[in-house]
């Protein structure tokens, strides 16, 4: 009886079922993960070179913008401007010198005793203040009581409230009792000069700022102007042509070339030579970043495809699609660049970069490196931005495999395929396992019941003494 027990019928349900799901389940669920694997890996390798293709598009650009058209300046010095070059500007030699900066206008009132009376009757009084492209009648009310300071305040405000972007107006102190009203230009140049007026009554030539012509400044607290109109504008010489601009950030006089002018030069200090260059350093570094980039790809799939120190397989092992990519990739770095002029530079080695199959590339010769890029900037551009440069191959290469449509798309898509059917039949084989288990375990019950009728008539046959053998 105990074979037919609950607790062993269990038991050789779960047996039975164990068995049958190492059988029929086990094998499934590891093609599923290896799988799911491979579909994350060609991922991970889609997502390096979606990286990698970014780094080459910039690399096989011909036009401004492209890594090799990257332009930098050398300044004899800097102590008086800086200088930047973007990616069109011509190769090229200048010499430059500052004699004054741009200047904000800056127009001031009397000093006047802050506590004085204006002296204006009740109403409304209109002036214009103009600075550039703006220029506006201001009205202000006043009520005929205000001291000098407060009309001040009142003419401000105005100023502010309508030309804030032309012209800011601030009430100062410049000794206890006394006050100044003054106003400057937000831009600098003689094109921002400022013209304040009176138009209807004398607000402004209450407080000494009602100005017909451009008077300046006198040490005695007269109000005027803080230059005259000669000395708003930037002024150098470039190359001894004498230029004047109303900005210190001038980008219009050499083409694609940005001045930041800082401070003018005294007479006798020499000019300071601008050279526009090739940006030798900004070049480099995209030149490490390809290598970091290809290296980062080509190691993903080499470290997937051969053997671990342990022995572990790694998983791309035998597929023809991850050994043909890293196959082209090391083809690519070994190869001579088809297209070359003859004794032009054609092969990654001849600039110091080499490949090593067990690392990818790496510059194995800094100097040559430096070298080349110093005295054959368009010949280590060529190289790679050439109709069948190594950054052109590798951009075809790479887009070949990323794109919509293209060879990993297609596998991942195949994966994940194979996956979905796999994880269906296993839900289905699992089904039938337990459809087994149920009717098995109903076999089980039964011969459990028949075992206890069969038991139940021999006691009861004991019972009344047919087994009696004594």
């Amino acid at each position: 009886m105990d074979i037919l027990s609950t607790s062993n019928i269990n038991n050789l349900i779960n047996t039975s079922r164990q068995s049958e799901y190492y059988r029929r389940i086990t094998p499934l669920l590891e093609k599923k993960s290896k799988f799911s694997e491979l579909s994350s890996l060609w991922g991970s390798l889609k997502s390096n070179l979606t990286s990698f293709k970014s780094v080459l598009d910039d690399l096989k650009d011909t036009d401004a913008g492209g890594s090799f058209t990257s332009k930098s300046t050398e300044l004899s010095s800097d102590d008086y401007f800086t200088a930047t070059a973007n990616s069109s500007a011509s190769l090229s030699s200048y010499n430059i010198w500052v004699e004054q900066l741009a200047k904000s206008d800056l127009v001031m009132s009397d000093t006047v005793t802050s506590d004085d009376l204006a002296g204006l009757s009740a109403g409304t009084f209109t002036f214009q203040v103009a600075s550039g492209e703006y220029d506006q009648n201001l009205d202000i009310e006043v009520v005929g009581t205000e001291t000098k300071a407060e009309l001040m305040e009142l003419i401000a405000d105005a100023i502010n409230e309508a030309l804030s972007d032309a012209v800011s107006a601030s009430v100062f102190s410049p000794d206890d009792g006394e006050s100044k009203l003054s106003v400057v230009s937000a831009e600098t140049g003689e094109v921002s000069a400022i013209t304040i007026k009176d138009v209807t009554g004398s607000a402004l030539g209450s407080i000494g700022m009602s100005f017909e012509s451009r008077s300046l400044l006198v040490d005695d607290g007269t109000g005027g102007y803080s230059t005259s109109l000669d000395e708003l504008n930037a002024k150098l010489t470039l190359n001894g042509v004498s230029v004047e601009r109303s900005s210190n950030t001038i980008d219009d006089l050499i083409s694609d070339v940005t001045l930041s002018l800082k401070d003018a030069m005294e007479v006798g200090v020499p000019t300071v030579n601008v050279i526009v260059k090739n940006n030798i350093e900004a070049i480099k570094a995209d030149l490490e970043n390809f290598i970091a980039k290809f290296n980062e790809s080509y190691q993903f799939i080499k470290d997937n495809y051969y053997s671990n120190e342990d022995g572990t397989r790694g998983i791309f092992v035998g597929n023809a699609t991850a050994l043909g990519l890293m196959q082209s990739f090391s083809d690519i770095a070994y190869q001579e660049v088809e297209g070359i002029e003859d004794g032009d530079l054609s092969f990654l080695s001849e600039i110091g970069i080499d490949f090593d199959p067990s690392v990818g590339i790496s510059i194995t010769d800094s100097d040559t490196l430096d070298e080349a890029l110093e005295n054959d900037p368009d010949q280590v551009a060529a190289l790679f931005n050439s109709d069948s440069g190594i950054a052109n191959q590798l951009y075809d290469l790479v887009d070949s495999y990323i794109t919509t449509g293209g060879v990993i798309s297609n596998l991942i898509d195949s994966y994940d395929s194979s996956v979905s059917y796999l994880a269906d039949k296993i839900t289905y084989r699992e089904s039938q396992i337990d459809t087994n288990a149920e009717v098995l375990r109903n076999k089980y019950e039964a011969m459990q019941m028949q075992l206890a009728e069969l038991l139940n008539t021999q006691n009861y046959l004991s019972s009344i003494g047919m087994f009696d053998y004594s």
